[in-house]
């Protein structure tokens, strides 16, 4: 409308129709047109195809020229249609707000028919109090982000739920003023909800990464349907386009794609939660198993005084992340769950434990380290007791120190993938057969590493199985250290739930039921 020649005898009709087309929810389009004169537009477009072609400050040269040919428009007409939402975009949204997650909207429709959107879609519901950012000049946004601070300070002093709405000419002033823009995050950051009208494509990005500036420990994910969704999904740390009626620009931009809004809802609660939880595991655990590799020398070399000679053989060594304790790891993250997904699309609380980083904390972090040092502390001192009985070979030499590093190393397989069936939720015959075929696969290997010379293993089979002691050790070692682990790991995850549950009281609930 700022584009108009507000002259028009049309032109005050057209605006009322246009503001009771919003009031019910339809989205308006203006049709207008402008006589150009010829020596005019010769001198606009050299000027526009200079600025197209600008090194520095492309953008905004083409903008600023876009804003100077669009003006004292002549009104030709205005339009109206239903834009009919998808199917279950209402329960997404309300099922997003349950998770804790912030939503904001950005939209190009005007306030009345944003809100109306918003009230149909679940965003808003008739118990918010709705605060408005808005003005035309610079002097009346600010009085109007002071309002609004005062508005939502009330708020929260009255315990009121309230969203925030934020015009498209509000935000060109807040995004200059870096104070003020601050104030806007801060405030939406309180809001139930927020939503943007009249913006344009160029101010979704900056909204974008406005919150990423202003919050930089926090995720943003922008999801979209058209070409003007391009950049705000490039901006987010996940983008995610919907293919459809608006084309498959936002979809070829995007991190994800998928055909309907209401997917989002089994992205992020079920792939997204267990992902996040599989991740969290699998560094944890890589950590871990190497430890209990690696750290036996460290406790060995006060043995050895400190020679710094190394227990296995280099060959053999690459083999146990390659092949002995890869595949244990690999089934997990494939194959195992925590809940179903029905569970978790119902009990989106569940979530929580991604955002609040319930898993990857400092501390789960350090535990994880201390307990593998203290099992590569056990590993090795139980394995020289095991052997120490009969150290000596049948011929009456002193056993090769490699013959301590094998035994070592036969025990860190066995426990480390041991470890993959602690923390799993699911069992199955192919996870329990995957784990012992590793752990097997390492036992029939070691009378092929004993016939090739090359190796410190040579010729170690025969005096290998036949010490005495290995056998109770083995058993010794993988039950002392699996029963503890079992304990600490038990331990640990009464904490998470007990965290979560401060938080969201029903993930204990559901934590007990899903075990039943």
């Amino acid at each position: 409308l700022e584009r108009m020649n507000t002259e028009s005898p049309d032109f005050a009709v057209t605006n009322k129709n246009l503001e009771d087309y919003a009031n019910i929810g339809l989205r308006t389009l203006l049709l207008a047109e402008r006589v150009i004169p010829e020596e005019e537009y010769k001198a606009w477009a050299k000027r526009y195809n200079e600025a197209s072609t600008a090194i520095k400050n492309r953008e905004k040269l083409v903008e600023d020229l876009q804003e100077e040919i669009e003006k004292d428009m002549e009104l030709v007409g205005a339009t109206a249609i239903e834009d009919k939402l998808q199917d279950e975009v209402g329960e997404t949204i309300a099922t997003l707000k349950e998770t804790g997650i912030k939503v904001w909207v950005l939209t190009g429709d005007k306030i009345e028919t944003a809100i109306n959107i918003a009230l149909s879609c679940k965003l808003f519901d008739t118990t918010l109090e709705k605060i408005i950012i808005d003005g035309k000049t610079q002097e009346d946004v600010k009085e109007s982000m002071r309002k609004a601070d005062i508005m939502h300070q009330v708020c929260i002093e009255e315990h009121k739920k309230f969203a925030l709405v934020v015009s498209g000419v509000a935000l060109i002033y807040l995004m200059r003023d870096d104070v003020l823009s601050r104030q806007l995050v801060e405030i939406g950051d309180l809001s139930n909800s927020v939503i943007a009208c009249r913006v344009s494509p160029k101010q979704k990005q900056e909204v974008v990464s406005l919150v990423r500036k202003h919050k930089p420990d926090v995720t943003t994910l922008a999801i979209g349907d058209g070409a003007n969704d391009v950049n705000m999904i490039i901006a987010a740390h996940v983008g995610i386009g919907i293919k459809g009626v608006e084309g498959h620009q936002a979809s070829r931009a995007s991190d994800y794609a998928f055909g309907e809004f209401r997917h989002l809802r089994r992205l992020l609660l079920c792939h997204g939660r267990e992902s996040y939880r599989k991740n969290t595991k699998l560094i944890l655990y890589n950590f871990f198993k190497n430890m209990i590799l690696v750290l036996p020398q460290f406790w060995w070399a006060f043995n050895n005084a400190l020679s710094g000679i190394s227990l296995y053989d280099s060959f053999v060594l690459q083999f146990f992340n390659l092949f002995y304790t890869s595949l244990p790891i690999i089934v997990f993250a494939l194959f195992d769950k925590e809940y179903d997904e029905s569970f978790l699309v119902k009990h989106p609380q569940l979530y929580i434990q991604g955002m609040k980083g319930n898993l990857f904390k400092k501390r789960i972090f350090w535990v994880w380290v201390m307990w593998g040092a203290v099992q590569a502390c056990a590993i090795a001192y139980l394995c020289v007791f095991a052997i120490n009985i009969n150290f000596v070979t049948s011929d009456g030499f002193t056993q090769d120190i490699y013959m301590l590093g094998l035994v070592i190393f036969s025990f860190d397989v066995p426990v480390s993938n041991f470890k993959v069936l602690l923390f799993s939720n699911t069992h199955s015959v192919r996870s329990l057969g995957i784990n012992a075929i590793s752990s097997l696969f390492y036992i029939i290997n070691i009378p092929v590493f004993s016939a090739i010379s090359s190796i410190a293993y040579y010729k170690f089979v025969s005096e290998f199985f036949s010490i005495p002691g290995l056998y109770i050790g083995l058993v010794v070692v993988i039950g002392a250290t699996t029963i503890i682990d079992k304990g600490v790991t038990e331990l640990i995850n009464f904490k998470i739930v007990k965290s979560s549950s401060s938080v969201h009281p029903l993930s204990q609930k559901t934590s007990s039921k899903a075990e039943e």
